[in-house]
């Protein structure tokens, strides 16, 4: 056993410490008189799938992929979570490993004029701790005092980047618009995407719209333009650039334009096979309900985790600390998945249900995110239209 147990541990690219479980799995397949006429290469298939259901690790080829999935933090009233939370207020600490105040004005005021803004004056600068899960903190550069008035460059205050810019005066003007046709619209937006430098060969156009806004009587038809970073041939849309914009006087202005990327490139590979991904949905679904399921199918996505599945499972319908629910705090992953859409086309009916979450649970047809990795249940979503 001794041989075999090092050429397995020889074998395996991750080096994990060997629990009880690793030796009970390899001493449970010896004993197994099915096997002991087996090759070297199945009983260390054998094992490995053992050690997979035993220690949390998921075994493909001969890597160890660690399992994602971790149980969500519970917070039951919403002082108790503001108290998890950070300070308002960043220590010089922190300080010491963020931009200064002088580089975040400079790059704002660089990121202004290249849009054809000219040179502005920035009258308000503030260091902020961003509380949402795409960066820790930000620099709000303003060339107004005011909040409602001027422009606004946001910028990440931990790599320099822009991460939004918003000209706020521009709904309040009146401006006579020109009309422009989706293949004009499409340019000014590759246009500026270049004039901004950004990455040229990690994102592509995706989508062009023209929407209607209305404010104080002003009405506006902005375009706008959304481009997506692909991952090896699947679009990620937490890596996006979205650009509005009207054009004045053959003049491109802006109403706002948000970049946002994640910290890290989804790279983890597709080890689990999409029909491997649909058994593991309709198995949790088969769990969650007895409504025949009519079909179930597979696409690549890039999704976040999320709680949904955990909530339809342990029935957390309530996430409203102020309301008596209980509050989950996820960590922020963003993974590549399959996407496996389970439908029924017999439902129960409505009436039958007192609990309208138990009819969702049952009824709904949903979404369920199969890491492609790991093969785990890291979320999902409905897909119903009532």
């Amino acid at each position: 056993m001794n041989q075999l147990d090092n050429f397995i541990t020889n074998i395996l690219e991750k080096n994990i410490n060997e629990p009880k479980e690793y030796e009970n799995a390899i001493r449970g397949t010896f004993e197994n008189n099915k096997l002991r006429e087996c090759t070297i290469h199945k009983l260390v298939i054998t094992i490995c799938s053992t050690i997979i259901l035993t220690t949390g690790f998921s075994f493909a080829g001969y890597t160890i992929y660690e399992k994602i999935w971790k149980e969500p933090k519970k917070y039951t009233t919403h002082d108790e979570f503001v108290n998890s939370l950070p300070p308002q207020e960043i220590s010089e600490k922190e300080k010491s490993n963020l931009i200064s105040e002088e580089q975040a004005k400079r790059i704002a005021i660089e990121f202004i004029e290249k849009l054809g803004y000219g040179k502005q004056d920035i009258n308000r600068i503030e260091l902020k701790r961003g509380y949402g899960q795409s960066t820790d903190s930000y620099y709000m550069v303003k060339t107004k005092y005011d909040y409602e008035e001027g422009l606004m460059v946001l910028v990440n205050a931990e790599n320099g980047k822009v991460t939004y810019f918003n000209d706020i005066d521009l709904k309040y003007k009146e401006l006579n618009q020109k009309n422009i046709s989706e293949e004009q619209a499409k340019q000014i937006a590759i246009d500026t995407y270049k004039i901004l430098g950004l990455n040229e060969n990690e994102y592509e156009l995706y989508s062009v719209n023209q929407e209607q806004s209305n404010f104080e009587n002003k009405i506006r038809k902005l375009w706008g333009v959304t481009f997506l970073k692909k991952e090896k041939e699947v679009y990620n849309k937490y890596a996006s650039i979205s650009i509005s914009f009207i054009v004045v006087n053959n003049k491109v202005v802006y109403d706002t334009i948000h970049i946002s990327s994640e910290a890290e490139e989804v790279n983890n590979p597709i080890i689990i096979e999409d029909q491997t991904a649909i058994e593991i949905a309709k198995e949790k679904e088969r769990e969650l309900t007895d409504v025949e399921i009519s079909s179930a199918v597979a696409e690549i996505s890039i999704e976040k985790m999320n709680t949904f599945i955990y909530q339809l499972e342990n029935e957390i319908y309530n996430t409203d600390p102020d309301s008596g629910g209980t509050y989950l705090d996820i960590e922020n992953k963003t993974r590549k998945v399959w996407k496996v859409l389970i439908k029924h086309d017999k439902k129960e009916d409505e009436s039958m249900y007192s609990n309208y979450n138990q009819y969702i649970k049952t009824n709904y047809n949903k979404e369920y995110y199969i890491d492609v990795t790991t093969g785990e249940i890291i979320g999902g979503n409905t897909n119903e239209i009532r």
